[in-house]
């Protein structure tokens, strides 16, 4: 992974003298790459064990959580690179939060799958009604109550709280369960409208005056004040995964056309969510906009954002759940000093390399009848 990653970072150090936005468009393909070889790594080792050793079952498990965890170790250099401040004390607390969440949520599905019958009947209604008991327990709460136990956040300070209470105050009231600050060297704001609660990390309020805070409290808190209904469609989008636990009774009783119809409804339901993430982020954007302090408050502290982190100021497709920056600092009339940016490449060539890998080992396990 290491040497993925520092290969990948090669356009990257060559541009040390280019602005923010193009380093960062170079960056993102780095970081997806390392992201989700994290996964294929482990399966590609594990297939390769498998055509050699068929029978050998318990090593297969030894050799996928090895890997796994060699996969994930291998990213703090390159975590390291972006932020040399970073030590591995703060890395391990933060991998162990954010991939704890991660795994969480696949092992629940893996369980899912697992458990379900290959007919469908009563088994079926009770696996299903148990998985979604589950997600709604994330939902409703069990998220935040896992930060708190790993000791990720903590609740809001003197000068967070203030700035909160005075905002509410000016968009007409509220109401807000609780305020939190959160650890970590991101620049992050989170709204949580199932719990009615908002999260503000420590670097945030570092790098942002309190009247930046108070626009982005200002978007975050219109999330909270959306409509019920529009909160029952985010809850029917995040149940994007559960067709999957129904992959056995579907493809035994329909075959791979029960498998397309699956893929096709996970399909729609991510489109459907992504619309209406998009929009409920301009309608946010503008009611931040609104009761800014200042004109320009909110795109300063949007570029921000998005500087501290190294995101790219122009999204790799036009359906991610955010608008561009670009065109969320221009709808703030706000001219960036930078010209547009080009898309980034959503991978690098190494990372195509193991995506074409692990679809070449997924045929011909499907072909060996695995």
């Amino acid at each position: 992974m290491m040497l993925v990653n520092w290969a990948g970072l090669i356009p990257w150090e060559r541009a040390v003298n280019a602005h923010w936005t193009e380093r960062a468009r170079l960056l993102w393909p780095v970081r997806y790459t390392a992201a989700i070889c994290v996964f294929l790594v482990p399966f590609i080792l594990n297939q390769v064990h498998w055509f050699l050793s068929p029978h050998d079952s318990y090593s297969w498990i030894a050799l996928g959580i090895i890997s796994f965890f060699g996969a994930l170790l291998g990213c703090f250099p390159l975590d390291r690179r972006l932020l040399p401040e970073l030590d591995f004390r703060t890395w391990c607390r933060q991998t162990i939060v954010w991939w704890g969440i991660r795994l969480g949520i696949w092992v629940f599905l893996g369980l899912g799958v697992i458990l379900m019958p290959a007919e469908f009947g009563w088994k079926t209604i009770l696996v299903a009604v148990g998985y979604m008991l589950i997600h709604c327990l994330f939902t409703w709460g069990l998220f935040l109550r896992y930060l708190r136990v790993l000791k990720f956040v903590k609740p809001a300070g003197p000068r967070l709280q203030t700035i909160v209470d005075a905002t509410v105050s000016n968009m007409g009231g509220a109401y807000i369960r609780a305020t939190w600050e959160m650890g970590g060297r991101l620049a992050l704001a989170f709204a949580f409208p199932v719990t009615r609660e908002l999260a503000f990390s420590e670097r945030a309020l570092e790098i942002c005056s309190d009247e930046e805070i108070a626009a982005v409290c200002a978007h975050e808190i219109a999330h909270l004040k959306e409509s019920k209904w529009v909160l029952a469609a985010r809850l029917l989008g995040s149940l994007i995964f559960l067709p999957i636990i129904f992959i056995s009774p579907v493809v035994s009783n329909f075959g791979l056309w029960g498998l397309l119809v699956l893929y096709l409804l996970m399909f729609a339901i991510l489109i459907l969510t992504r619309l209406l993430s998009r929009r409920m982020e301009k309608k946010a954007d503008e009611q931040a906009r609104k009761v800014q302090s200042n004109e320009g408050v909110y795109a300063r502290a949007l570029e921000k954002f998005y500087r501290e982190n190294q995101l790219p100021a122009v999204n790799v497709s036009n359906r991610q759940t955010h608008p561009h920056l670009y065109d969320r600092l221009l709808a703030a009339d706000i001219t960036p000093d930078f010209p547009r940016p080009k898309r980034p490449k959503r991978l690098t060539l190494t990372g195509w390399a193991f995506v074409f890998a692990f679809i070449s080992f997924t045929v011909l396990s499907v072909a060996a009848g695995w």
